[in-house]
């Protein structure tokens, strides 16, 4: 072997360790917190307020985990972890931390802040219900924060007394918001809502009609309340017969609740009780895209059958009855033959999808996903902090899974009982259009001849015409163009 061979063999040996060791370097934390304890929190401090949170969020955990809350610093590191957490996106892991100072409320500034971090939390994402909200904000006697701050206990205490049938109470909670605060609003939401429990529905109409002529003028209700006032006014309309108006109201929410299925049934409903047959079809077909899958509602299939009965459309009515055993077969056979609900999977999948992105299932399904974001950047945050972190998460994780289990037995059961009452309108419906074919072709009593559709075109109009194909932002403007077969 010539000595040249052995020197490149060498250097490509050096150049291959050379690389080997860059990668190794790169896989590891560039993070070098401070030894000393004192030298530690003035790290932490130093990062938070030139927003590194990756070293903010390392260096206090690393002082938070060798001390008591005897420390009178303790509770300030634990303030610099829950919002360097929060701005990594671990706002579940930040809440707990949050939550830490505030039971303990030992040092009143760092209270308020940490209370200020529930309240973002609480509004702008899935939270902990059962350990935030029940466990701590409704139920503990909190006293001397700020105003703004207080405005938000008031409107959950009362909010939570509400729930638990405690009207006197929630009303005193209510009455103790400072004016001008956006939780008066929401508020008076609840309160009219309340009112419908007893069937008070003008009371709660007016209330909320004079909450939107207010807002009219300020602009201060932020939009998911507007949304709730809208729908909450579209259904009063609707249990009062005023279809139209009911419609009106979901055609505003029609702008900003564009990724809500159960909208269109709410639509197609009022228009079949306004004789609209063909715009009702329109909206139930609408149901089939691959974007609304997720929604649960077997009557859907009777208001398909039911419009195209008006129209005298007897085999397309009978085929829409029947697409109730195609769509829930499994589940509606699991119920006849007695197999006990908790034991159905069929059943336990069509609850699972009415209860994913709602309550605990949207709460789990965050959790999860920020779980995944630790192994994203462990050598950002370093291996203690990330330890930590997979610590919470797996706990959190196992917790929420439990209670949506226990809360999808309640959903399984609300399942099952609209489709056994699906199925008897499916049973009767067929019936009907049996005896219908036998007498010809007449209109069903109570059911009035109205314009076609199509006649209601203007020549500017375009109409398209699509066969199996979905756009959507063209779903909740479908129409089903059939001929009026019925004769009068």
């Amino acid at each position: 072997m010539n000595s040249g061979s052995a020197l490149a063999r060498r250097c490509r040996s050096r150049l291959f360790a050379a690389f080997l060791g860059l990668a190794l370097m790169s896989g590891c934390s560039s993070l070098k917190i401070a030894g000393e304890r004192d030298a530690v929190f003035a790290q932490a401090v130093e990062a938070s307020l030139e927003s590194d949170s990756n070293l903010a969020g390392a260096a206090s955990w690393r002082y938070v985990s060798g001390s008591t809350a005897d420390d009178p610093r303790y509770d300030r590191a634990l303030r610099i972890l829950g919002e360097s957490a929060e701005r990594l996106g671990f706002t579940y892991a930040a809440s707990l931390w949050y939550l830490e100072i505030a039971q303990a409320r030992r040092d009143v500034d760092v209270v308020d802040d940490a209370v200020r971090g529930l309240e973002r939390i609480m509004t702008q994402k899935a939270f902990d219900e059962s350990t935030i909200l029940r466990g701590f904000v409704a139920s503990e006697d909190l006293t001397g924060l700020p105003p703004e701050q207080m405005a938000f206990i008031y409107y959950y205490q009362g909010l939570n007394s509400l729930r638990n049938g405690l009207r006197d109470w929630a009303n005193l909670q209510f009455g103790l918001i400072p004016k001008g605060s956006p939780y008066g609003a929401r508020a008076t939401y609840v309160l009219a809502v309340d009112k419908l429990t007893s069937y008070d529905l003008s009371g709660a109409q007016a209330d909320l009609e004079a909450l939107v002529a207010d807002d009219e003028e300020k602009q201060n209700l932020p939009e998911s309340l507007r949304n709730d006032i809208e729908r909450t006014l579209g259904r009063i309309a609707f249990e009062q017969n005023r279809y139209r108006d009911a419609i009106k109201s979901y055609e505003k929410l029609r702008k900003t609740a564009v990724n809500d299925p159960s909208l269109l049934l709410e639509m197609a409903w009022s228009h079949y009780y306004l004789g609209e047959y063909e715009r009702a079809l329109g909206l139930l077909i609408a149901l089939d895209a691959p974007a609304y899958r997720q929604l649960i509602a077997p009557e859907r299939f009777l208001l398909e059958a039911l419009s195209l009965r008006h129209i005298c459309q007897f085999e397309p009515a009978r085929k829409a009855a029947v697409r109730l055993r195609a769509a829930y077969g499994g589940a509606i056979k699991d119920l006849y033959d007695g197999v006990p609900i908790k034991e159905s999977e069929a059943l336990r999948g069509a609850a699972r999808l009415r209860t994913a992105g709602r309550g605990i299932g949207d709460f789990r399904v965050l959790i999860e996903a920020e779980r995944k974001r630790i192994d994203d950047i462990e050598d950002d945050i370093g291996p203690e902090f990330a330890k930590r972190l997979r610590g919470i998460y797996d706990a959190g994780i196992a917790e929420a899974s439990r209670r949506e289990d226990e809360e999808l037995l309640h959903e399984m059961q609300a399942v099952a009982r609209e489709l056994l009452n699906s199925e008897e309108g499916v049973r009767l419906i067929l019936h009907e259009l049996g005896v219908a074919l036998l007498r010809g072709r007449r209109r069903p009593p109570g059911s009035e001849t109205r314009l076609r559709i199509e006649d209601t075109f203007s020549e500017s109009d375009i109409l398209y015409r699509f066969e199996g194909e979905f756009w959507t932002d063209e779903l909740d403007d479908l129409v089903v163009t059939m001929e009026d077969r019925c004769i009068d």
